[in-house]
């Protein structure tokens, strides 16, 4: 499937949320990397976007990652790949697709809400 960002609802993150990132490694499951620290921007139900000053190896072939990070109280560790890269003056940005066997667009959106709660009741 190819990602296109409009055709998922995308909500913002300010400030952004920490997370961590793995490479999967040989297309292996339990064949990860040392974790990588990053920043996610935006989410949808069918992916985030994120930031990091890590330089990752995208090429023609699939860049496979597992990302973990928390929505209001639920931790998630969701797995994906990277659909697209940018470089910016803060280091590179990047689309990251959730595989289509992670069911998690009912969770994601009910935390999204408690989180858009939490925001609002802090402003």
């Amino acid at each position: 499937m190819r990602y296109n960002r409009h055709d998922y609802f995308r909500y913002t993150f300010n400030p952004y949320i920490p997370a961590t990132f793995r490479i999967q490694l040989n297309n292996e499951e339990r064949s990860m990397s040392n974790e990588g620290n990053c920043e996610i921007l935006d989410i949808s139900t069918g992916g985030v976007k994120f930031v990091t000053h890590l330089d990752l190896p995208v090429r023609l072939e699939i860049l496979a990652l597992q990302l973990e990070f928390t929505i209001y109280q639920h931790h998630f560790e969701i797995l994906g790949n990277v659909a697209w890269k940018k470089e910016t003056e803060y280091g590179f940005e990047y689309g990251f697709e959730f595989d289509e066997e992670q069911k998690m667009d009912a969770l994601i959106t009910e935390e999204l809400k408690h989180h858009a709660r939490k925001v609002k009741e802090t402003e």
